[in-house]
């Protein structure tokens, strides 16, 4: 599963130290007063307890699905009264989108960060977000503004284990199509926070909404995480984590992207009942050691992957650790499948010092000794496997060139 995690906005609730510098630098610099209301198109209620932030106009142009953009707020955000009202205050001379932003309601810069089946025209990129008005601000000149935010569609569902069981806790992320595959929607708001994704609830229910209309898959990560926690001799605690391991499946219960069938989600529409099973009774555990062709000894560092045979795609990833040389993968449905490695190496681990007073005291660092080349192989897989092997060869030698 390619997951390029690049399309990031960040509109968090802050004043960035770049906003604060200029301030600093010309403390006399003219500014405005920008205030308005925002209200619900779906109840032309007000929008009580709504976000408001402006984001630079040149900036929100600039996006396009597909190229990978960051976008800083300038100045303070805003939260609605009872009434949907709003005031910013100190703004800096220039143009702005006025972006609103509440629970369940579409994020104007979401609909940038979709994919599109068809490439827009150039023209059509550039247009403005829905619900985003553009506006000027001069320095000392007041500007009032109405903002308008549409409701999303949503979907829901509940994610099972095959016995029956929930399976809490799991992410669940919504795909969207472009140009070179599905990928993640990645975007920030001070409401929804990062991209279209949540966590099964304890009973494995989930629920996404505020989503644009459009083609979807749904994902869920069957993951494992890795965390190390240690604590000093003065009482002082570290807590380190990362990936250990991870499996996706999309909606239809299947562990392939391609197989998965797409669904269109309208301008408000609720969807239920997309349900994903985990097929925990067919989920088997893979381990074993990569091999040195020449003499047959283990190595202690590599990457390896499980592909499927037909077209190479990737079914799971794991590594070599500094503390284990056997390789593990935690749970890979039954069926037929390539083993690869890359990578494959004779690895030192240093301990280095961190320095005095720091914590952890130390680190350590993979020193490579020896390289070898990349290896395929295929396996079965109808249960736990515990002793595979795979070998690695050693690398061309590369041939003298003669002289000129």
């Amino acid at each position: 599963m390619k997951i390029p995690w690049a399309r990031l906005v960040c509109l968090v609730a802050c004043t960035t130290p770049t906003w604060a510098q200029k301030q600093t630098a010309n403390p006399a610099a003219p500014t405005a007063t920008v205030s308005g209301h925002v209200y619900c198109a779906d109840t032309n209620a007000p929008a009580r307890m709504a976000t408001v932030i402006l984001q630079p106009a040149d900036a929100v142009d600039a996006i396009t699905p597909g190229e990978p953009k960051t976008i800083s707020s300038s100045g303070e955000t805003a939260q609605t009264s009872m009434d949907g009202s709003f005031t910013i205050q100190h703004v800096a001379p220039g143009t702005y989108y006025v972006i609103a932003s509440q629970a369940g309601y579409i994020s104007p810069l979401a609909v940038r960060y979709m994919g599109a089946d068809d490439p827009l025209p150039k023209d059509q990129k550039k247009e403005a977000p829905p619900s985003a008005p553009r506006i000027t601000v001069e320095g000392n000149l007041p500007v009032a503004v109405n903002v308008t935010i549409e409701r999303g569609a949503g979907v829901s569902g509940n994610v099972l284990y095959d016995d029956g069981s929930p399976a809490s806790g799991i992410q669940v992320s919504l795909l969207t199509h472009e140009k070179n595959g599905w990928t993640t929607i990645m975007f920030s708001s001070p409401v929804s926070g990062s991209g279209f994704f949540v966590h099964t609830d304890d009973q494995g229910h989930y629920r996404l909404t505020g989503l644009p209309a459009g083609k979807y898959l749904l994902q869920a990560d069957l993951r494992l995480s890795k965390t190390t926690y240690k604590v000093d001799e003065h009482g002082g605690s570290y807590t380190s984590s990362g990936n250990g391991y991870s499996l996706e499946i999309y909606n239809g219960s299947t562990m392939r992207e391609k197989d998965a069938e797409p669904f269109d989600l309208t301008l408000g529409e609720e969807r239920r009942g997309v349900d994903i099973e985990i097929p925990v009774s067919k989920l088997h555990t893979v381990r074993g050691n990569i091999l040195a062709a020449h003499d047959g000894h283990v190595l202690n560092g590599g990457s390896l992957q499980l592909l499927y045979p037909d077209d190479k795609s990737m079914v799971a990833v794991t590594a070599l650790t500094d503390d284990d040389d056997i390789f593990n993968f935690s749970f890979v449905p039954e069926g037929d499948y390539i083993l690869r490695v890359d990578g494959a190496s004779d690895v030192e681990y240093r301990e280095i010092s961190n320095g005095p007073n720091n914590w952890p005291p130390t680190h350590k660092e993979p020193h490579v000794l020896h390289q070898y080349g990349p290896a395929e192989q295929p396996i079965h897989i109808t249960g736990d496997l515990s002793a595979v092997t795979i070998s690695a060869p050693d690398l061309p030698t590369a041939k003298a060139q003669p002289a000129q």
